[in-house]
């Protein structure tokens, strides 16, 4: 799915989602339009993958007794 840019209260909103073998993680970054216009996209993608290693090792945890 490619991201999903939307302009929502003078903020801009990149919805975005990454599947693998344990489903789909669905999120969206918030920045301002001045921080949005002057960031790149492999630090757009390197946000959004950050985002997805964090919920990737709270699912793989190893339950906790």
């Amino acid at each position: 799915m490619a991201d999903i840019v939307n302009q929502v209260d003078g903020k801009v909103q990149v919805i975005f989602s990454r599947s693998g073998d344990y489903g789909t993680f669905t999120d969206a970054l918030w920045m301002t339009q001045e921080q949005y216009d002057s960031t790149s996209a492999d630090v757009l993608v390197a946000m959004e993958d950050e985002r997805y290693a964090n919920w990737l090792a709270i699912v793989t945890a190893p339950p906790q007794e």
